[in-house]
C-alpha cells in the first residue's frame, strides 16, 4: 500500500500592500525626488542667505528638514512609527522658529520663507503614511508660528495667513488622497486574499483527487488479479483462499489504519497474518504524526510486536491527537496480554504484562 495519505499543505500567505508599497517609498523613483528636495532646499538657502539676519538658523534649519526626509523615505509598514512622526512634527516646528525669527520685518520676503514649502511637503508624505492627525498638527502649529511673526513684525495676521492657506489646501489633498490609497490598498488585499484561498482550495481538491486516483492504483493492483482468477472459474486452493483473506485484510488495514500502513508494517502484518495471527490496526488519528524521527520509531515498534507473536491477536491502535498516549499496541498470545503505549515522540510510555483472566 502506498504511503502517500494526506493532502499537500497547500497553506499560502500574502504581503499586505500599503500605501507605503504602493508609493513605493524605496525605489529609484524615489531616491531621485528625495535628492531633487535635498538640492532644492540648499539652493533656496543660499540663495537667500543675504535677506535673512544671519545665516546659521537657516542652515541648521535645512539640515534637520533634509534628515526629516530621509526619515520618511525609509521604508516601514503603515501606519509610521509614532517616534519617528513626534520627531518629524518636532522638526517642521523647529525649522518655522529658526527662519522665523530670522525673516526680515520689511519688504518682500519672497523664497526667504522655502521652510514653509518644505515643511508642507514633510506634512504632506506624513498624512499619506497614515498620520494625518499628527500632519494637521504639524501645519497648525507651523502656521501659528507664522501667523504670530507677522503679527509681531507689524506684517499683519492677514499677511501671516496669506502665507500658510495654500501649504493647507495642499495638505486637505494629501489627505483626501491618502483616504483613496489607503481604500485601494484594502481592496488589493481583499482581491489577493481571495486569490490565494482560490489557490490553496484547487492545489487542496487537486492533491485530494491524487490521492483517490493513488488508492484506486493501489485496490486495482491488489483486487482486480484475484478477481479476474475468480471470474475464470479456476479451481480455488487453500493457498488461494488464504490469499484472498490477506488481501481482504490489508484493503481493511488501508480503510481502518490508513495512517499506519506504511511498507514496513503492511509487510510484517501480512508476514504475522500467515502465521495465523490476528492482526487489527486502528487509526484514530486520522493523520500520520509529523515527525519523521518519530513515526519511524512507531513504525519499528510495530514491527517488532508483531515479529515477537506466534499465534493470538495484536491490536495495534493511533490515539486521537492531543493525548498523552499517541500509539498503543496490545497482544494477547492465549494466556498473557501485552501492553506498549508511545508518545508522539515514538518513545515507550508504558510497558504492562499482567496475566488474563
Amino acid at each position: 500500500m502506498s504511503t502517500v495519505d494526506q493532502p499537500r499543505d497547500t497553506r499560502a500567505t500574502t504581503t499586505p500592500t500599503d500605501v507605503s508599497r504602493l508609493l513605493a517609498v524605496d525605489s529609484k523613483g524615489a531616491r531621485i525626488i528625495t535628492t531633487v528636495f535635498f538640492v532644492s532646499n540648499a539652493l533656496f538657502t543660499f540663495a537667500t542667505i543675504d535677506i535673512v539676519a544671519s545665516p546659521w538658523p537657516s542652515i541648521i534649519a535645512m539640515v534637520l528638514i533634509n534628515g526629516a526626509v530621509l526619515l520618511l523615505a525609509r521604508p516601514h509598514n503603515d501606519p509610521f512609527p509614532l517616534r519617528d512622526t513626534l520627531i518629524i512634527v518636532g522638526v517642521v516646528i523647529t525649522s518655522t522658529l529658526l527662519i522665523s525669527s530670522q525673516l526680515p520685518v520689511e519688504g518682500y520676503i519672497g523664497r526667504a520663507s522655502w521652510h514653509l514649502g518644505a515643511n508642507t511637503w514633510l506634512v504632506f508624505f506624513l498624512a499619506l503614511r497614515r498620520r494625518a492627525g499628527f500632519a494637521w498638527l504639524g501645519l497648525v502649529l507651523m502656521a501659528a508660528i507664522t501667523i504670530g511673526w507677522t503679527h509681531t513684525s507689524g506684517r499683519g495676521i492677514g499677511q501671516g495667513i496669506a502665507m500658510v492657506q495654500t501649504h493647507a489646501g495642499i495638505l486637505l489633498v494629501a489627505t483626501l488622497f491618502a483616504s483613496n490609497l489607503r481604500h485601494t490598498s484594502q481592496r488589493i488585499n481583499e482581491f489577493n486574499e481571495r486569490s490565494v484561498e482560490a489557490a490553496a482550495s484547487y492545489a487542496a481538491a487537486d492533491a485530494a483527487q491524487e490521492i483517490r486516483r493513488q488508492r484506486v492504483a493501489e485496490l486495482a493492483s491488489a483486487v482486480v488479479p484475484l478477481l479476474e482468477q475468480i471470474s475464470r472459474g479456476e479451481p480455488i486452493s487453500d493457498a488461494d483462499r488464504q490469499e484472498y483473506r490477506a488481501t481482504e485484510a490489508t484493503l481493511r488495514d488501508g480503510v481502518r489504519g490508513r495512517s499506519l500502513a506504511v511498507p514496513s508494517v503492511v509487510e510484517a502484518t501480512r508476514a504475522a497474518r500467515n502465521r495465523g495471527v490476528e492482526v487489527s490496526l486502528l487509526d484514530d488519528r486520522g493523520a500520520p504524526l509529523q515527525d519523521g524521527p518519530a513515526t519511524q520509531r512507531i513504525s519499528v515498534a510495530i514491527v517488532d510486536a508483531l515479529a515477537a507473536a506466534k499465534q493470538g491477536s495484536v491490536t495495534v491502535r493511533l490515539a486521537p491527537e492531543g493525548r498523552a498516549v499517541a500509539l498503543s499496541i496490545v497482544t494477547n498470545n492465549g494466556k498473557n496480554n501485552a501492553r506498549i503505549e508511545l508518545d508522539s515522540d515514538g518513545t515507550p510510555l508504558v510497558l504492562d504484562d499482567v496475566l488474563s483472566d
